[in-house]
């Protein structure tokens, strides 16, 4: 059974290609923690279409810059893991014909509408994931699946089977109804689920959860669930010891997240993701949303694209070559060296390399000599009106002897 789309994207029943892939990547990811970086990405750009650039990506996933270059595959080619299709790598460059944005797709491997590749689709899964698949009208979720080469527990996967049917609900992100709550409270840029690396000098109102937490919180749907250890290994991919570092993490970080629980002789752990980070829940808080990290990387951006900007201006362009932040700055002044006679000042503020000195230091010749003309008719001076080489013959003294001489010489030869 297939869902007849139309031009929009969105199915008769309603259900839009946004919760197919995230349905998808989110079973994709089942015991894959290796996988993570490239899940955040996926998530960032399906949910957002319009971000581009690798600092953009960097800030609303969560991840660093760096973390971002190595985890995109080459252009037009897929990640690693297999989850991220790359249109361009974009390029870097102080002029702005010459810099391209990142540009990359979630690798979808169903059959939707508006996808990056062409589908490679693997054998239907059995049991309870397999008949939410059928029961959603899609007979194959992908390749890369672990509930196909991994045995997980009964209780792991009515987990994730409920986790399922709420990201299947998810259609955009509106904080003003409940299932767009749940896909902004899951934004992997958020303050509760990055891991704070050393450039980000921000303390924030809420101890992080980390990226190991938002997986589990994905794969949950954001539900309250009750789970063992083992449970959380097989769904998240972590080992015995990861797992319970994560969930001394979630304890340490929020007191009421997690509640350990008997049943029988075995231990399990209430995890209560919905009562914490839903806006109906009963210990939710507003700070917990809160996206300190984001806007301070995005102070950072700013002050990238200033740089950017400046140096696209001819004095930028030609401070920044000079200054000691090229790489190419040796190798530009042994092509174009000072002149001889350049101005001492001038001279100084290169040797010192400053790229802002450099920088003012045009600028403010630039400002003595003025705007340029808005028409190369202003630069064009009144020629002067040309002189006589000399004065008319009534004006010059000429003796009467001279006079008598060239009269007596034509009418000589008028007569020969």
């Amino acid at each position: 059974m297939n869902f007849s789309q139309n031009s929009s994207g969105r199915d008769v029943s309603g259900r839009t290609d946004l919760a197919l892939h995230l349905v998808e990547m989110a079973t994709r990811s089942v015991g894959r923690s290796e996988a993570l970086m490239e899940l955040a990405l996926a998530w960032t750009v399906t949910t957002r279409p319009y971000i581009s650039g690798t600092r953009g990506l960097a800030r609303w996933a969560g991840l660093t810059t760096r973390m971002v270059r190595e985890t995109v595959a080459q252009d037009r080619q897929v990640s690693q893991h297999g989850f991220i299709w790359t249109r361009t790598r974009g390029a870097s460059s102080a002029t702005a014909e010459e810099r391209e944005q990142m540009e990359i797709r979630f690798r979808s491997n169903t059959r939707t509408q508006g996808r990056s590749t062409s589908p490679n689709y693997s054998q239907a899964l059995e049991g309870p994931l397999g008949d939410l698949a059928l029961k959603e009208g899609r007979k194959e979720l992908g390749e890369g699946n672990a509930p196909l080469s991994a045995r997980i527990s009964e209780r792991a996967q009515e987990v994730l089977v409920n986790g399922m049917k709420t990201l299947s609900r998810l259609a955009e992100l509106d904080r003003t109804t409940e299932m767009g709550q749940v896909l902004t409270a899951l934004d992997p840029g958020l303050d509760i689920w990055v891991e704070v690396d050393d450039d980000n000098a921000v303390k924030t109102a809420v101890i992080p959860l980390g990226r190991r937490a938002w997986h589990l919180a994905v794969l949950c749907g954001l539900e309250d669930v009750v789970l063992s250890v083992v449970d959380i290994e097989e769904l998240t991919g972590l080992s015995k010891r990861g797992a319970q570092a994560l969930l001394a993490r979630l304890a340490k970080a929020n007191p009421v997240l997690v509640a350990k629980v008997r049943q029988g002789r075995s231990i399990a752990y209430e995890i209560r993701w919905a009562s914490n980070y839903r806006m109906a829940g009963d210990w939710y808080e507003e700070a917990s949303l809160r996206e300190e990290i984001r806007k301070a990387r995005a102070a950072k951006d700013r002050a990238v694209q200033g740089a950017s900007a400046r140096r696209g201006t001819p004095a930028g362009y030609l401070a920044y070559r000079l200054s000691t932040a090229s790489p190419k700055r040796d190798e530009y002044l042994a092509a174009n060296p000072l002149p001889q006679d350049a101005d001492g000042a001038w001279r100084a503020l290169v040797e010192a390399g400053d790229e802002l000195a450099m920088y003012a230091h045009l600028k403010a010749k630039e400002a003595e000599v003025g705007p340029v003309p808005s028409t190369p008719a202003i630069l064009v001076e009144k020629a002067p009106e040309r002189q006589p080489a000399q004065g008319p013959l009534e004006s010059a003294a000429v003796s009467p002897e001279l006079l008598a001489e060239m009269r007596r010489r034509i009418i000589a030869e008028s007569y020969r």
